[in-house]
């Protein structure tokens, strides 16, 4: 059962022009409200799967949207509600995701004071040109100073997001940014590939003539980071992820192996036992059904024994680890019969140079971590 949990928190002051993530701009009234329904949520849930308060917490992730636009008081309000049914005491790592907008002392003040003890920055870029072009509401100044902010309060784990394929960043430009973010003494960096989501901002611009970053451009920008980056001691743990030593996202990890979490909010996904779903993204419905004490409206798929081990196990290729074949066939014994036939489909796959083997272990190579999407089609 879950001990992993993830919250939801749909707001923003604004849309930035490449976002597909669901959040909207709401009155404060409706944020205010918001801040005790996450917890009703995980009341819904328990009354029909009582499993759940089985598992020890060990990770929480709050993404958005903008948690700040909780406001300090509204933070404090969701973990005390949190704290009434969920223990804290086995709780590893706490990420919250902050803007450089939203980073004030006072913020990190209250992160610190209800227990969080990772925050992730979405920083994008350090050029103030891109970051307009984009629709971010912040400038390089700010991202620098809401990175300083959150290690002044303590908080030694700390990482940004980039993006990599952005419109107009030249190779010199965006080594500058990753210089830039190698300087600032973070622990973990996640660079994105740029994606066009349909009914975004970009997505309008592109259909009205603005030209990105081919496919080979964007690839040599995902180079140029990890070169960067490795040099500078981080290592690629995953396909957009890189840590120092130890600084890996846990709960990013957990999911990445296949193991249960619970997500709270709309739009929020969830895997528990056999059973994936996701939360609708309707505010206004999410907010009438849990505040009757019913779980939110959304889709959900069952899956048979063989699907749920397929499923739990294959995105775990997207990890510079890999996977152990045998030991995942001990682990979910429903996969013993996919065994030799993914074993033979990946040592195929090594010919060409896309897979490579590492004692027990299969992973991508660097070639692979390119197309790992293709790659997961093959085996599924």
């Amino acid at each position: 059962m879950p001990s992993h949990l993830y919250i939801h928190v749909p707001f923003c002051d604004g849309k930035c022009h490449y976002c597909g993530f669901f959040s909207v701009v709401a009155a404060p009234s409706v944020i205010e409200l918001y801040s005790t329904l996450p917890a009703r949520e995980y009341d819904c849930h328990l009354a029909r799967l009582p499993e759940l308060g089985k598992a020890p917490l060990r990770t929480l992730y709050m993404g958005g949207g903008t948690p700040a636009m909780l406001g300090n008081d509204g933070l404090k309000r969701l973990a005390d509600a949190l704290a009434k049914r969920l223990s804290f005491d086995t709780l590893e790592e706490w990420t919250v995701e902050i803007t450089p907008a939203s980073a004030s002392a006072a913020l990190f003040a209250t992160l610190s004071a209800i227990g969080v003890n990772r925050v992730s920055i979405g920083v994008q870029s350090f050029d103030d040109t891109i970051l307009k072009r984009i629709g971010r509401r912040h400038d390089a100044q700010a991202a620098v100073a809401a990175i300083k902010r959150a290690q002044d309060a303590g908080f030694a784990n700390t990482g940004i997001d980039l993006i990599a394929g952005l419109p107009d960043v030249t190779p010199a430009l965006w080594s500058e940014t990753l210089d830039r973010a190698i300087s600032l003494s973070l622990t973990h960096l996640s660079v994105y590939a740029l994606t066009v989501e349909s009914g975004t901002p970009l997505a309008q611009q592109v259909e009205d003539g603005l030209e990105l970053p081919g496919d080979d451009d964007q690839l040599a920008a995902l180079d140029q980071a990890e070169a960067a980056f490795g040099e500078a001691g981080f290592a690629r743990y995953e396909i957009s992820n890189y840590a120092l030593p130890g600084f890996e996202c846990r709960h990013n990890l957990a999911v990445w192996r296949g193991y249960d979490y619970l997500g709270l909010g709309p739009a929020a996904a969830s895997r528990v036992g056999r059973m994936r779903w996701t939360n609708s993204k309707d505010l206004e419905e999410y907010i009438g059904n849990v505040k009757n004490d019913t779980p939110p409206p959304g889709e959900s798929t069952a899956f048979d024994a063989a699907e749920d081990a397929e499923e739990r196990v294959i995105f775990a290729l997207r990890l510079s680890e890999g996977i152990d074949l045998a030991a995942e066939a001990r682990r979910f014994p429903a996969l013993a019969g996919r065994v030799d036939a993914w074993e033979q489909r990946l040592a195929d796959l090594a010919v060409p140079g896309i897979t490579e083997r590492v004692g027990d272990r299969w992973r991508l190579t660097a070639r692979g971590r390119e197309v790992c999407d293709a790659v997961l089609r093959e085996l599924v």
